[in-house]
């Protein structure tokens, strides 16, 4: 995640509730939450604004309609002293649920966990865990943070992954591990179309398709920093219904101008639903969505290492695979293939001793 402006805070804080006034919302004191704290939409919080108290930002979020925020727990090992008893006991206390998050760098796993452990401790409701390129190649480190945060917090503690949303650019990230059997809830693609250079509607069209395979709730993050058109933000939201996702998030608070914060209360225009089209894998791939499959089609009946290198073995497991489920046989894992795959159940592999082939 990016680094924002503290000092921008407090104008947006009088802005946003002046258009709250204008338009007539109120705060969500006593509304019901959604169910799952990524269903609805969340807003990010960097940097706390200084002298804001918590009924501040409550009534903030209450301007906005939202029910959820994300605030900065932790960076790496070090917890963030923002993020206290007080902050959130009186954010609760208005009806505002706060999730934690914290940047996860996976040198230090077991501190990095004990940092998360403790946000919940502090009354965090959920975790996001932002990990990014720092954690590329390191699938024990991962299995090893997300192993202790089940342990210290069960198996049904609500945690979503804030990673890096094309999926195709990072084949040595440990998505499989994040997202895979025993790991975390939620998939929250980073998906900041102005950083990428693409619209908004080529950001969804190569981001939700493919993060589906992982077969978590898809929650998109977008992007309140530089300054993007009202007319992006419409679009991101209303993308996000007719892609059916979970919820949808914006980054972040500090870095946000009225115009981008009116936008987030606008009503939307119905948008058709859009169809998944995964796309297709073929041999010579070397990834962590081919170690996906692999896992994926042991879990059908092959008996293929598994090492995320897509090969003459794995094709054949494919082949054989698109055989037995009455699919097209190409060898190739099409669209069809992977919805065919995802009906299986994984199981966990042991990455204590090193990262598979396509990660080395």
């Amino acid at each position: 995640m990016r680094r924002s402006h503290p000092a921008q805070g407090i104008r947006v804080l009088l802005c946003v509730l002046a258009l709250a006034l204008v338009l007539g919302v109120s705060p969500a004191r006593g509304a019901v939450a959604p169910r799952s704290p990524f269903a609805g939409t969340a807003l990010w919080i960097n940097r706390v604004p200084a002298q804001s108290a918590p009924q501040t930002l409550a009534a903030q979020a209450g301007a906005l309609g939202l029910h959820t925020l994300f605030v900065k727990a932790g960076d790496g090992s070090t917890p963030d002293p923002q993020f206290s008893p007080a902050l959130l006991s009186g954010l609760a206390a208005s009806g505002i649920s706060v999730c934690g998050w914290t940047f996860a760098y996976g040198q230090n796993p077991l501190a990095e966990a004990a940092v998360a452990v403790a946000a919940v401790r502090n009354g965090a409701k959920c975790l996001v865990i932002d990990a990014e390129g720092q954690y590329d190649g390191l699938y024990g480190p991962a299995q090893l943070f997300i192993h202790t945060l089940r342990r210290q917090l069960g198996s049904r503690f609500p945690i979503g992954l804030a990673g890096q949303a094309e999926i195709a650019q990072h084949p040595s990230f440990p998505y499989s591990v994040f997202l895979g059997p025993g790991g975390f809830d939620a998939d929250l693609p980073q998906m900041y179309w102005l950083d990428f250079g693409v619209s908004v509607d080529s950001a969804y069209a190569a981001t939700i398709a493919v993060n589906s395979v992982y077969q978590r709730p898809i929650a998109p993050v977008g992007q309140l920093f530089g300054a993007p058109p009202s007319s992006d933000l419409l679009r991101f939201r209303s993308l996000a219904s007719a892609y059916s996702t979970i919820g949808l998030s914006f980054y972040d608070l500090e870095a946000a101008v009225p115009d981008a914060l009116a936008a987030l209360l606008a009503p939307l225009e119905r948008s058709p639903q859009r169809a998944l089209s995964i796309p297709t894998l073929r041999p010579g791939a070397d990834s962590d969505e081919v170690l996906w499959a692999q896992e994926l089609l042991n879990a059908a009946g092959a008996k293929l290492p598994i090492g995320g290198f897509y090969g003459a073995q794995t094709a054949r497991a494919v082949g054989r695979f698109q055989s037995r489920h009455r699919l097209h046989v190409s060898g190739l894992l099409t669209s069809a293939t992977w919805k065919a795959l995802m009906r299986f159940r994984a199981r966990e592999p042991s990455w204590a001793k090193g990262p598979p082939a396509s990660a080395r």
